[in-house]
């Protein structure tokens, strides 16, 4: 007897996406550093589907002599996931939301950044893979919880 699943991915939507970069800049410079932030949020809505919004704050910039480093490429990407989800899931909504979820989804997002740095005419930047389970647990991704 086959297990049904608890949570179906839907469909998954690009809310935001905003990128910048100088006219002019050495982007192989060894001292050239990248830093990504991700938020996830998550509502639950009639008690059967579950939106998950993962966003994706990313710079890199390098340091200057004397002075903090600079912020020479910028991008925020904002995505939203829909899930079904059956009465009394196991996992629970919560755990779901914080690290399946987000898992399911990371990888259109990292597909979005290096599309969009490779139009920019720069090398293609590829995020490594994020274990979210483990940040979910250590409680190393920022969460918050939308009402609906």
């Amino acid at each position: 007897m086959a297990v049904k699943p608890s949570f179906r991915f839907a469909e998954i939507y690009l809310l935001e996406s905003n990128f910048k970069r100088p006219a002019s800049s050495d982007f192989n410079d060894p001292d050239f550093k990248s830093n990504a932030n991700i938020l996830v949020e998550h509502q639950i809505i009639e008690n059967k589907t579950l939106q998950v919004t993962v966003t994706l704050d990313f710079s890199a910039g390098k340091s200057r002599p004397g002075k903090s480093r600079t912020k020479e490429i910028t991008a925020k990407i904002k995505m939203m996931g829909v899930f079904f989800c059956e009465p009394d899931p196991v996992p629970s909504v919560e755990q779901f939301a914080k690290a399946n979820g987000p898992a399911i989804m990371f990888p259109f997002l990292r597909e979005h950044l290096a599309s969009i740095t490779l139009k920019a005419g720069i090398s293609q930047i590829l995020l490594p893979a994020v274990n979210f389970i483990r940040l979910s647990q250590d409680n190393k991704v920022k969460n918050k919880v939308a009402s609906s």
